[in-house]
């Protein structure tokens, strides 16, 4: 993000484009896509990803664990098995997804395999839950569990989330993307609005500033502009006033 004093901003609002009134910008409604979301976005959801890699490889090496044991006590006629079977493929899978995170993250991200990805994880600590349940072994069953339960709303998140944030600018006010709904910033309660260097700057009352990275766009920055000082200059008998 890049800094702009409030006088300064103010300043080059007025002597860049001036509060001209500008009548048939009035229908016109201008989207930008913020710069970087997607970046933040697919880095957390690969270190998800990776944490739960480690998760089944540690679920896998405790269910070796617990097959050991009992094949080793006298409380056990023989080895119990579905440790074993399950310890393989929690170990395999959280290999695979750890490979997958690390090596193969551009496919991962294409389509649904991340969603797919995700249901793999929920199953087998759900699965990881239920064998410790039936085992007796209450406490680790209810940790998988609320951890699947966990991972099932991220993957519920995820795949709500639009895949380009958007800010609008319209006669309503400027609307800023915050997680999987908006913020509403009405023009009675902007004071100017620069966009320079694809930093968008909003100056708001109370001597508070909003900035945002945008991505390069073919919109004209004077046109937003010009808009945006009608819009401000029309709504200014509305502003409250300041304390």
């Amino acid at each position: 993000m890049g800094s702009t004093s409030p006088a300064c901003f103010r300043s080059c609002i007025k002597s860049g484009i001036g509060y001209k009134r500008v009548t048939y910008l009035c229908a016109m409604q201008f989207e930008l896509s913020l710069a970087g979301t997607d970046a933040v976005s697919n880095r957390r959801m690969t270190t998800l990803h990776l944490m739960l890699a480690f998760v089944l490889c540690g679920l896998g090496a405790g269910c070796f664990l617990l097959y050991w044991f009992t094949a080793v006590s006298p409380n056990f006629t023989s080895p119990y098995s579905p440790f074993a079977i399950f310890g393989v493929c929690s170990m395999l899978a959280g290999g695979m997804i750890a490979g997958i995170s690390i090596f193969y993250k551009n496919w991962l991200l294409q389509g649904r395999r991340n969603i797919l990805l995700r249901f793999l994880e929920i199953g087998l600590l759900s699965g990881g839950g239920l064998l410790f349940y039936l085992s007796d072994q209450h406490i680790p069953a209810t940790i998988f569990i609320i951890v699947a339960f966990m991972i099932s709303i991220a993957t519920f998140w995820e795949a709500q989330r639009p895949a380009v944030q958007l800010v609008r600018i319209d006669k309503s006010g400027v609307s800023l993307p915050k997680n999987n709904s908006a913020k509403l910033l009405r023009w009675s309660e902007i004071e100017g609005l620069l966009l320079r260097h694809s930093i968008l700057s909003i100056e708001l009352t109370g001597n508070r500033l909003v900035q945002r990275n945008i991505v390069d766009t073919d919109v004209d920055p004077s046109a937003i502009e010009i808009y945006s000082a009608s819009l401000i200059e029309e709504n200014a008998t509305k502003r409250a006033k300041e304390w």
